[in-house]
């Protein structure tokens, strides 16, 4: 199925969180013109960035701007989680694509066959895209969703540039805020397929993903992955997997740490004070999901090629 753009209403929010990152979100704002016959808005989440975005972003862009630019602004920073899910909350299109601010859209063509996925088939949630330089040359297999180099159902995806189904997000309840960010895509993940949903990585899909250090703290990153692979499994898996899982998953630290080479004293004590300050949290929102639905997650590591509506993954 191919979708093209029409005179109807237009299916697509733009979702982009921002904080402090000026030029990049410059770039990925101009880079929209590429799939302008199908957006409806473009909702840029102001994460406390000083000076606010609203500011100077209209008169930075002036002719370039894209359709229906409009701020949703934080005083104090609240986290990419819990402002796509303000994202969300503001849209009123069935699809919304996220963007990082430091990511770019490279082709129309990526954006319209994203769309034809969603359009044509209601057991997809998500699409995950493929990883490029601004160029479009994809980075190696091993920073993609998947190695597949066909269309394929996957488990999890890259929250850098990802397009989602609106209505199924919501239903299954947003993007977990207490993970802030770092994980909280495979979190995600687990649930729609709770749901009986599935997202689908389009390697021929590529968007740009060019890396802003500003922002970015190896530290925090190391706690954030580790603590939050924990709290997903507590949240989410059968009771005995997720207990049994969390020592290993805790441990992951240390070979971590080994492979980044940097000092991180007292990270170890950091991450197991982080989980067990999260527990009463995850005691009130775990929402385990089924064993088939475990098994299910586990057998798309593999990347099955996904052949359309209707077919069985």
């Amino acid at each position: 199925m191919t979708l093209t753009p029409s005179a109807g209403p237009r299916p697509l929010t733009v979702g982009i969180c921002t904080r402090d990152r000026r030029a990049s979100l410059l770039r990925c704002l101009r880079s929209l013109r590429h799939a302008e016959a199908f957006i409806d808005r473009v909702l840029v989440a102001d994460d406390g960035s000083d000076p606010p975005v609203e500011a100077w972003v209209h008169e930075a862009l002036g002719a370039d701007a894209p359709p229906g630019l409009t701020t949703l602004r934080v005083e104090t920073s609240i986290g990419p989680t819990a402002g796509r899910n303000r994202i969300s909350a503001a849209a009123r299109t069935p699809y919304i694509l996220y963007l990082d601010d430091d990511a770019a859209v490279l082709s129309e063509a990526a954006v319209r066959d994203a769309l034809a996925v969603l359009d044509g088939d209601p057991a997809v949630a998500a699409i995950a895209f493929a990883q490029a330089d601004a160029e479009g040359r994809l980075y190696p297999p091993g920073a993609q969703p998947s190695a597949a180099t066909v269309p394929s159902l996957v488990n999890t995806f890259i929250g850098f540039a990802h397009m989602v189904r609106r209505e199924a997000l919501v239903a299954a309840g947003g993007y977990r805020e207490m993970l802030g960010i770092m994980g909280e895509e495979r979190e995600l993940t687990f649930r729609l397929l709770d749901a009986g949903l599935h997202v689908v990585y389009l390697p021929g899909a590529p968007m740009a993903h060019l890396s802003d250090p500003a922002g970015r703290d190896a530290r925090k990153f190391l706690f954030q992955t580790v603590r939050n692979d924990a709290l997903s499994g507590l949240l989410n898996e059968p009771l005995p997997v997720a207990l049994g899982m969390l020592g290993p998953r805790l441990l992951r630290y240390f070979p971590m740490r080994r492979g980044w080479g940097g000092e991180d004293p007292g990270g170890f004590r950091r991450i197991v004070r982080g989980v067990a300050d999260a527990l009463p949290r995850v005691r009130a929102e775990r929402r385990p999901v089924r064993w088939s639905t475990l098994r299910t997650w586990y057998a798309l590591k593999v990347s099955p090629p996904y052949h359309g509506p209707g077919a069985a993954p």
